[in-house]
This record gives C-alpha cells, structure tokens and sequence, in this order.
C-alpha cells in the first residue's frame, strides 16, 4: 500500500515539475516575443510623429484640410463592390462579396439607411441594390 502511495506523490511531484518547466518556457518566449516587438514600436512612433508633423504643416497651409479616416465605411465599401460588380445585387451579394470587412448586420442596415432619404446612395428595384446616379 505504501509504495502505491509513494508512486502517485512521486508521479504527481514529476507532473508538476514539467509543468513548471512549460511554464517557464512560455513566460521566457513571451519575454522574447515583447523584446522583438520593441523595435516595431519605435518605428511606429517615429511614424506617427512624422504623420502628425506633416498634418500640422498641411493645417497651416490649408485650415479647411482633415485627415482621411484610416477606418473603412461601409457605404463607400458597397458602394465600391456594387460598381465594380456593374449590375444591381441583392443584399445577400453584396454581404458575401464584403466577406468580414463588415458584419452582416452592419451590411444590410447601412443599405436600409442609405437607400431612402435625402441621404440616399443607393437604389433598391426588386430588391436589389444599385448606386444612385
């Protein structure tokens, strides 16, 4: 019985010993992985300032000026996929040809919002969606 035991504490003392071994790999290749992430980081903010300079000099030049949002909007996506494909397509075309640039949601209810009203880019006949001339 007592040799049963020992087997178990034994097997159990190895078992977490190997696991603290893993643990111990992974926490040093995370430390690793953050070290080769550094320089990468340093370039961005070199970047960054440079983009922020140069907005600052355009400013003085032109007050009326805004940046370019770097962050896709979903009418001018569809609208993009809607000219390219040339012909009208139905709400489900277009959210498969969007793939996961958009939810499906975001898809059908920018083509709700964007098709009736003064704001209106779309047309909708039969239900499909064409751009609005």
């Amino acid at each position: 019985m007592k040799n049963n035991t020992q087997n178990k504490t034994g097997n159990r003392n190895t078992a977490q010993a190997t696991l603290a071994e893993i643990n111990a790999k992974i926490a040093e290749l995370n430390q690793r992985r953050i070290g080769l992430a550094e320089p990468l980081k340093n370039r961005y903010a070199e970047l960054v300032g440079e983009l922020n300079e140069t907005g600052r000099q355009i400013k003085e030049l032109d007050e009326t000026w805004k940046p370019a949002s770097l962050k896709p909007k979903a009418d001018d996506k569809i609208r993009e996929i809607i000219t390219t494909h040339g012909s009208p397509m139905t709400a489900e075309e277009i959210i498969q040809a969007v793939g996961d640039v958009f939810t499906p949601w975001k898809v059908k209810n920018v083509l709700k919002k964007k098709s009736t009203g003064a704001k209106a880019v779309f047309t909708v006949n039969d239900g499909k969606f064409s751009v609005k001339p």
